[in-house]
């Protein structure tokens, strides 16, 4: 399965270029994320940047073509293996959320505590909903006792289970992301992915042909 946009909680069928406009690696100094991730992330990619370079010196040892990724098609230099890494193999679990009534104080407590950058948006019904981060509530306040219910990002590229995390790694260098969260067939919240689950990869050397 290719990515797909979650949209308020519900999956749509507009491509993943239309609302994450693709600009490959040349532009990943130029702009920041849609959803940035922080804490233990941004201690090994603020910005991306280091992920890239990460990401591009192992492509040299592993080299592979290059180019846009569309969904519901693979890019051209993400190729199918029958045994590549998937997300469901990476991916971190149980996702942590928080409710799309709580405060930019009570939003930010949680992400201290659990040392993340970001959480999973949901409504009263557990419905992932969005995703906000460390520097959306930064934006806004970390002391405000405002509602994130109006400041999260509603939009999120997201994947499968199946989904090969070589293409999840793509996603992360044309479209600024920092986090992709994964939904079952049932479009049920499994897991999510993020930079420093790749990035735990290159850096231990898991398994890295199978993927790059």
């Amino acid at each position: 399965m290719s990515l797909i946009i979650i949209d308020a909680g519900y999956r749509i069928q507009t491509p993943v270029d239309s609302l994450f406009p693709a600009s490959g690696v040349a532009g990943l100094t130029q702009a920041k994320g849609v959803h940035v991730t922080a804490g233990r992330e941004r201690q090994v990619d603020a910005d991306g940047e280091d992920f890239t370079l990460l990401l591009e010196s192992e492509k040299h040892t592993h080299a592979q073509p290059h180019q846009k990724d569309v969904v519901y098609e693979k890019p051209a230099g993400v190729q199918e293996r029958p045994h590549g890494i998937t997300a469901e193999q990476i991916m971190s679990q149980p996702v942590q959320t928080i409710l799309r009534s709580a405060t930019f104080q009570a939003t930010w407590d949680r992400m201290e505590v659990l040392g993340l950058g970001h959480l999973i948006v949901v409504d009263n019904n557990e419905k992932p909903v969005g995703i906000i981060s460390r520097s959306d509530v930064r934006e806004h306040g970390k002391s405000s006792p405002v509602s994130i219910a109006n400041f999260y990002s509603q939009q999120m590229v997201a994947a499968s289970p199946d989904t090969e995390a070589s293409l999840i790694a793509h996603a992360f260098v044309e479209h600024h992301i920092n986090a992709v969260p994964i939904f079952n067939t049932g479009e049920i919240l499994v897991g999510i992915v993020t930079r420093s689950d790749l990035l735990r990869l290159i850096i231990t050397g898991a398994h890295l042909e199978r993927w790059a």
